[in-house]
């Protein structure tokens, strides 16, 4: 599986996949709110942009359709990940306030770098993605200094557990399999958040989300925002999410559907 990763990540000392238990035990004052909804479907990417302005949104799903460049992603994948480990094939990050004045210009720069060393086919559409979602996180926390992109492929590397991400946000796009799974705040038990820390994720999943149908699953090549617990104005906690349960083969490659 194949993804495209876009962080601005937070300026906090505080780790990245911090516990609600730990960040208590640091001394951050962290307040549970139960009014954060993820918006599914959105059906355009104005639509995305002007529906994350709402506070009470914390996760957008926008729905794409099908990739035409799929089994070409796909094949280039299965090529990196002949053991079933994923890895991250290209990854870019600036310094937002050092490049002011020609931002645009940096932004382009990062985005082509990115995706220098793919297939030439698959080149062109996958930098058109990452300048659109890199236009949208600079225009939606402009005060956030750092732009991270990533693209990685997939294996057993995955964020398996539900949680939240310390991140200011992060946009994703999952190429060839499932994307990401997220929930409404009214859905999440957060106290098991922290009292099923080192079960495994099939006992944790049911406890902290009980409600399987409650769950907003993110097609193939759709947009998936993520509000994290520094984005600002965020009502408590960023977006509950986490990686897709999915069927694999035994060399560790999602089983398509």
């Amino acid at each position: 599986m194949a993804a495209l990763v876009f962080s601005r990540p937070a300026t906090t000392n505080v780790p990245i996949g911090t516990s609600l238990w730990h960040a208590r035990a640091a001394g951050i004052c962290v307040e549970i709110s139960e009014n954060g909804i993820v918006a599914n479907p959105i059906n355009s990417l104005n639509r995305l942009i002007s529906c994350s302005l709402n506070p009470t949104v914390k996760g957008l799903v926008w729905g794409r359709g099908q990739n035409p460049l799929k089994e070409e992603i796909k094949a280039f994948t299965d090529q990196c990940l002949p053991d079933g480990n994923g890895m991250p094939f290209a990854y870019e990050q600036i310094d937002l306030r050092s490049s002011l004045s020609n931002r645009v210009d940096s932004v382009n720069t990062l985005c082509s770098k990115l995706v220098s060393k793919l297939p030439s086919p698959l080149r062109s559409a996958l930098e058109a993605d990452a300048l659109m979602l890199c236009s949208t996180l600079t225009s939606l926390c402009p005060s956030s200094p750092w732009l991270t992109v990533q693209l990685e492929c997939v294996g057993h590397n995955n964020c398996s557990r539900w949680h939240q991400d310390m991140y200011v946000g992060r946009a994703l796009i999952s190429y060839t399999g499932p994307g990401t799974w997220l929930v409404d705040d009214s859905n999440v038990d957060f106290e098991m958040l922290d009292k099923t820390l080192g079960m495994t994720s099939e006992i944790s999943d049911r406890l902290i989300v009980p409600d399987r149908s409650k769950v907003h699953e993110a097609g193939t090549n759709s947009v998936c925002l993520l509000k994290g617990n520094s984005w600002m104005d965020i009502q408590g906690l960023g977006v509950t999410h986490k990686s897709p349960v999915v069927e694999r083969d035994g060399e560790g490659r999602v089983r398509e559907k």
